[in-house]
């Protein structure tokens, strides 16, 4: 084999090992809420700001979605939607800003008071099996970063204070005991501007409580806490976590209170309001290589002696 042959195939296996730009991680953009897999989501009297997604069961009193978007019954899909894998039970409510939003499942709903004039049509959105599996996969990945940032625990002398501080100006990863978090009164996180903070929670059970976050540097489209071992997250106070919460493995309870971000969980229930919040850091993130490149990049990258890195990629879950 020629050397510039030889030259060329490398080159395809550093594209091939390498990662690709995106503005998404998968069907989560343009939720506020996404319940993947056939995860249920249960609320009353509160609201989305943005839309919601929910692979298994729903059931919504005295609920709005979308209630910061304006639906078109003229554009397909509808800017404001309410999409369900299973069956949807909603009482008293609607659909979008002006109730012309839509509703898509493959079920027949049981509405009463609750109105979607953009109509129900069936559900082709999203394909909540696959996403449970990529969130899922994802979760666990994001855990293995290691620390690059300060973690200053909660105790007495410091108020239950929960200090994270980062000086990266591209990711910030921190390793916090899910019982240090539901110690914690303040959190503060400290940043430099423009970059992303990643907190990985370790422990089968978080909980943010009473308190509040305070950032520095980056806001909460910069944050994301990532539950990739818990079972049980509850965010039943009043301290809005100020970013996206992602807990594939979770049924996640909440209070009456706000959230500035994204939920991505394996199910919910309660009472919080979800702001229209889009993550938009940048992350790591696996890309598997197709079989026969793989096969054809590891002989070439061997006989030049290479190896394949990662590279990171602009990841706002969503917008």
């Amino acid at each position: 084999m020629n050397t510039a042959r030889i030259i060329g195939l490398i080159a395809l296996g550093s594209a091939l090992c390498s990662h690709a730009q995106a503005t998404i991680i998968g069907p989560a953009a343009g939720y506020s809420v996404f319940i993947f897999g056939s995860g249920s989501f249960v609320s009353q009297n509160t609201d989305t700001v943005g839309n919601v997604a929910v692979g298994g069961n729903t059931t919504l009193t005295y609920y709005t979605v979308a209630a910061g978007i304006v639906g078109d019954p003229t554009q397909s899909p509808n800017p404001a939607q309410l999409v369900v894998g299973g069956t949807l039970s909603a009482n008293s409510g609607g659909v979008g800003s002006n109730q012309k939003g839509a509703i898509y499942t493959n079920n027949t709903p049981s509405l009463s008071g609750f109105t979607a004039t953009g109509g129900v049509h069936p559900q082709t959105l999203v394909n909540f099996a696959a996403a449970a599996s990529q969130y899922t996969a994802l979760s666990a990945f994001l855990g293995t970063e290691a620390d690059t940032g300060v973690v200053s625990a909660p105790t007495a002398s410091n108020g239950e204070t929960l200090g994270l501080t980062g000086t990266n100006a591209g990711l910030n990863v921190f390793t916090v005991a899910g019982s240090a978090l539901t110690a914690s009164g303040t959190i503060t996180i400290n940043a430099p501007s423009g970059s992303t903070v990643l907190i990985n929670v370790t422990g089968t059970s978080a909980t943010l409580s009473n308190g509040g976050v305070m950032e520095t540097g980056i806001g909460d489209t910069s944050v994301l806490y990532n539950f990739y071992q818990a079972t049980s997250v509850n965010l039943t106070g009043s301290k809005d976590p100020e970013g996206s919460v992602l807990a594939p493995l979770a049924g996640v309870t909440g209070g009456y209170g706000q959230m500035h971000g994204q939920l991505i969980a394996g199910s919910y229930s309660g009472n919080t309001q979800f702001d229209q919040v889009a993550f938009g850091g940048v992350l790591p993130t696996p890309v598997p290589i197709p079989p026969a490149a793989a096969v054809l990049v590891s002989g070439c990258l061997a006989l030049a002696g290479f190896t394949c890195v990662r590279r990171r990629v602009v990841l706002p879950i969503a917008a």
